[in-house]
């Protein structure tokens, strides 16, 4: 049975990251996991899609801290530069290649016709770049959960140090800091205060960049 894949060349640029697409306030689950699947897609893609055309373009994401703000800086890049795969069960070349950021499909000459991928090597692809992202999610899920602990560690050091002694070894440190704040002086209750909401903004936190805000 034909696979009916085939590549299409892109247009110098378009395969860079389209604007985000506007998410809707009342927006449906249906419409939140198709804004999610196109998180990060390409003007290639866009416009493929929009055409109602099935188009995949493996590809990665590097992820950066930028230098002063160090806010999180997401790129989605392409593997096969220049390239991306369409799905045509029904053989509509013709709308491909009138899509604006395609420049043409791939051919072996100007007189055959497009090449045909094999279904089983598109598949691998999906696998493949499914398989990395997992593990990059898992590297970046391990990152930040190390990162709340260094720094939760040292407040709970320097809350311990601020509150009296006599602490029952059943209470956590957050429990008894309640339960002693009314005791402590003005400038102490400040200090427990501090540290107690930044232990409650760690607990909160759900990404690297929210925790590095946490003094």
């Amino acid at each position: 049975m034909a696979s009916n894949w085939y590549a299409v060349r892109a247009k110098p640029g378009t395969q860079r990251m389209a604007r985000p697409l506007p998410i809707p306030a009342n927006i449906t689950e249906k419409e939140r996991i198709e804004a999610d699947r196109r998180k990060g897609e390409s003007i290639l893609e866009r416009q493929l899609r929009q055409e109602g055309i099935d188009v995949y373009m493996p590809s990665f994401w590097i992820r950066t801290k930028h230098h002063r703000t160090n806010k999180l800086i997401e790129r989605r890049l392409p593997f096969l530069v220049g390239y991306a795969f369409v799905h045509l069960p029904d053989f509509e070349f013709e709308r491909v290649r009138g899509v604006e950021a395609v420049m043409c499909m791939l051919a072996p000459t100007r007189n055959a016709g497009p090449v045909q991928f094999p279904q089983n090597m598109i598949a691998q692809f999906m696998v493949d770049e499914f398989e990395t992202e997992q593990a990059q999610r898992l590297q970046e899920w391990s990152d930040i959960e190390r990162k709340r602990f260094i720094k939760a560690n040292n407040l709970r050091g320097q809350l311990k140090k601020a509150l009296p002694k006599g602490r029952h070894p059943k209470t956590s440190l957050r429990e008894y800091a309640d339960q002693v704040l009314e005791r402590l002086g003005e400038v102490m209750r400040a200090r427990v205060l501090v540290i107690t909401a930044q232990l409650d903004a760690l607990e909160a936190a759900e990404t690297l960049e929210e925790i590095e805000k946490v003094a």
